[in-house]
């Protein structure tokens, strides 16, 4: 999904929609979460990491449509690097 420019919506009715989809979009988000957190939670109990997996991948679902920012093409970067 691509960054919404804010200053491009012009109706209310397209603000209640965007404002849905992202509020429907975050719960998706936090169900995915919360299910992988209860999962580490008891594969560490249990010693069975094997049941994280499934939960995993939901995760990896989930971040396929994730929040895309628009990159600036001009970018200055200077990186050090040490050792």
């Amino acid at each position: 999904m691509l960054a919404i420019d804010a200053t491009k919506i012009r109706k209310i009715t397209d603000a209640r929609k965007i404002i849905n989809d992202l509020q429907v979009r975050l719960m998706a988000r936090e169900q995915a979460l919360e299910d992988l957190a209860r999962s580490c939670e008891i594969a560490v109990m249990t010693r069975q990491i094997h049941l994280t997996e499934s939960f995993m991948h939901t995760a990896l679902e989930q971040l396929e449509d994730k929040l895309v920012l628009p990159q600036e093409e001009d970018i200055d970067m200077k990186i050090r690097i040490y050792e």
